[in-house]
Formats: C-alpha cells, sequence, structure tokens
C-alpha cells in the first residue's frame, strides 16, 4: 500500500497518524515512507496503523511476490484447466487486489490472461475490467522466452499492455 498516497486522501499527515494511532512518529515515519517492510512490524503496530486508515490488517500488508514465480504457478493453473483459472481470477478478485497493492504488471497480466483465454473460447469479455483496458505499462515488460523481441510475435492481448508474452502453456 501507498501510505503517502494514503494519508493524503485522507487528509492525513504522519504526525495525526501518529498521534491517533498511538504509535510512536519515530516508529511511524519509516513505515510510511517504505523506508520499512510493514511485514517485519509487530502485528499491534499493524493493527494499530489499519484501524486509523479504516482497513483490516491484512489488507494493509503485501507481500511482493516474484513476477516469474506468480507468472509459473499461473501457467501451471491454466496448463491443469485454462477456464477453471479465468474463473478463479474473476471470482476471488485477484485483479483488484493486485490494483489495490499497485502491482500494475501483474493486474495487466491478469486481465491480458483473462482476455485471451475469453478469447480463445469465444466467450464475452469480462467488464468487470473495462477501466483497466484502457491503461498500459509506460515500458514494454517482457516475459517468458527471451527471443520474443516485438509485440507482434508475442501474444495480441498481452501486446496491448505492453507486456510481451509468448506462450500460457509453457508450463513444465
Amino acid at each position: 500500500m501507498d501510505f503517502v498516497a494514503e494519508l493524503k486522501k485522507q487528509n492525513m499527515n504522519i504526525r495525526v497518524c501518529s498521534q491517533k494511532s498511538c504509535i510512536p512518529y519515530a516508529t511511524l515515519y519509516p513505515i510510511i515512507k517504505g523506508q520499512v517492510d510493514l511485514g517485519t512490524c509487530t502485528y499491534y503496530t499493524v493493527e494499530k496503523l489499519a484501524k486509523v486508515l479504516g482497513y483490516r490488517p491484512d489488507q494493509i500488508v503485501y507481500h511482493k511476490e516474484d513476477f516469474q514465480t506468480f507468472r509459473n504457478n499461473l501457467h501451471h493453473d491454466i496448463k491443469r484447466n485454462d477456464l477453471q483459472t479465468v474463473l478463479g481470477i474473476i471470482e476471488c478478485e485477484d485483479v483488484e487486489y493486485y490494483r489495490f497493492h499497485s502491482d500494475y504488471i501483474k493486474m495487466l497480466y491478469l486481465v491480458a490472461t483473462v482476455d485471451y483465454i475469453s478469447k480463445k473460447y469465444d466467450i464475452p469479455l469480462c467488464d468487470k475490467y473495462n477501466d483497466m483496458r484502457n491503461m498500459k505499462l509506460e515500458k514494454p515488460f517482457y516475459v517468458g522466452d527471451s527471443m520474443i523481441t516485438n509485440k507482434k510475435s508475442g501474444i495480441k492481448e498481452f501486446a496491448k499492455y505492453n507486456i510481451i508474452e509468448g506462450d500460457l502453456y509453457d508450463a513444465v
């Protein structure tokens, strides 16, 4: 979570947040500025901060998984049952989860995956992601086969988001 943006959204500064949460300023400042991983803080500190911000503790703690691990796990699920995987992505609100935590690469990767598999089976696109379909990464993000060097040789649904992906079914 981007705590600086969240505090700004709530018209609060670090000092006020410190006073409302009863977390010492010296403890809170590095957390808000992203100098300390919230996952290393005590549950009590996380709970107090979450309460002041209006969230549950599990909503503000985010463990950023390596993209390659994320991709490999997704590809194994797709290889097992691609339609069930897409349904799981939509029902579990994985896309919203990554968006909430500003992990836009994973968010757009999942939207592209849903679009690609929906198109493959002639299923209408999920309109839940329409606002995200206008987004794209600033720089091309190359995944998978490093031999793919341009958008034209990658999957079209991914290239739209500036993600260069060659094969969703390449899990070993």
